[in-house]
C-alpha cells in the first residue's frame, strides 16, 4: 500500500494497535481490509490500492499480535469478540459507520461475528476461503506447519521458507520474486541473521478454542440480509466444495466465485477475484 499512510490507536485495553489507511472519497463506504491467523496488513498491499484507484477509503489494520500492533499481555484476548471490538474503535476513529468488510480466513472469520453481533457497522462482506465451518483436514494441516520450521537466517531461507509452505497455495507461483515478497509479508529481521514470522506465538493457542460449529453456522445465518460475496481458492483445503455449496443453500442470496488454481487463500489479485469483486462493490 504505497500509497496508504501509517495510523495508530488506543484498543479499549490499552494496546497500541496499526493499520494502512488510504482516505478515498467521503460517498463510498470504507473497505476493512482483515487479515488471516498468521498473517498481518501486508498481505493487502497489492490489493488494497486497486481498491483505493476505484476511489474507496481503505484500511488494512494489523490485528492485536501481529505486525506493528502490540501483542497483547493476555492471550485469551486473542479471540473474535475482542478482535471485532478492535475493529469497531477503527471504524470510529475514521469515522465510518458501516463498512464493507474484507476478511481473509480468520478476517472473514472476524468479519462474519461482526455481521452477527454488529450488523449496523457492516454493509457489506467479502469472505475471502472462509466459512461457518471449516475441513478439520485442512485445520490440521495448519496446526502441523503454524509455528513450525527450522533457523531462519537471511531472506533468502525465509522465501523457501514460504515456499515449502504455501507452495501447494500457489502452484503457479514459481519464481523466486514471488516468494522473496511473501517472506518479506510474513517475516521480521530481528537481527544479522535472524528472522522470524512476524506474530505473536501465543495467537496459536486460538487453533483450539472458538464456538462449535452448530454456532457457527446459526451465527451465519444472522447475515442472510447483509450483502456477502464468498471469494474461494479452487484447491482450498478448508472450504471444500461441499462447505461452500451448503453456504448457499443457508443464504441463497450469497454471491460467490472459485479462483483457479489457488488454494487457502487467494491473494484477491487474481483476475477472477478481482472481477468478481469489482463487479460485486458495484451493486452495493
Amino acid at each position: 500500500m504505497s500509497d496508504a499512510r501509517p495510523v495508530w490507536l488506543t484498543s479499549s485495553d490499552g494496546l497500541r494497535l496499526f493499520g494502512r489507511y488510504s482516505p478515498g472519497e467521503k460517498s463510498k463506504p470504507l473497505c476493512l481490509c482483515l487479515h488471516g491467523l498468521t498473517r498481518n496488513s501486508r498481505d493487502f498491499e497489492d490489493f488494497a490500492p486497486l481498491l483505493a484507484q476505484q476511489g474507496y477509503p481503505v484500511l488494512a489494520a494489523d490485528m492485536r499480535g501481529r505486525g506493528e500492533s502490540d501483542y497483547a499481555a493476555d492471550a485469551s484476548t486473542y479471540r473474535l469478540d475482542v478482535y471485532v471490538r478492535d475493529c469497531l474503535v477503527w471504524l470510529d476513529e475514521l469515522d465510518s459507520g458501516a463498512a464493507i468488510w474484507i476478511g481473509s480466513s480468520m478476517g472473514g472469520g472476524i468479519s462474519m461475528y461482526a455481521g452477527a453481533t454488529a450488523p449496523e457497522r457492516v454493509k457489506g462482506l467479502i469472505l475471502n476461503d472462509i466459512a461457518p465451518e471449516i475441513d478439520p483436514r485442512g485445520v490440521e494441516n495448519i496446526r502441523k506447519i503454524a509455528g513450525k520450521g527450522g533457523v531462519i537466517r537471511s531472506w533468502a531461507d525465509a522465501a523457501q521458507r514460504c515456499r515449502d509452505v504455501n507452495g501447494h497455495v500457489h502452484p503457479k507461483e514459481t519464481s523466486d520474486e514471488f516468494w522473496l515478497a511473501f517472506a518479506r509479508r510474513t517475516h521480521r529481521q530481528t537481527g544479522p541473521e535472524a528472522f522470524r514470522s512476524d506474530y505473536d506465538p501465543a495467537i496459536l493457542s486460538a487453533l483450539s478454542a472458538g464456538s462449535s460449529p452448530e454456532d457457527r453456522w446459526n451465527a451465519f445465518d444472522l447475515l442472510r440480509e447483509i450483502p456477502t460475496l464468498l471469494v474461494r481458492g479452487a484447491l482450498s483445503e478448508l472450504v471444500t466444495r461441499e462447505i461452500a455449496d451448503r453456504m448457499r443453500r443457508r443464504k441463497p442470496n450469497l454471491d460467490h466465485v472459485d479462483v483457479p488454481d489457488t488454494g487457502h487463500t487467494p491473494l484477491l489479485t487474481e483476475t477472477e477475484a478481482l472481477d468478481a469483486i469489482f463487479n460485486w462493490l458495484e451493486g452495493q
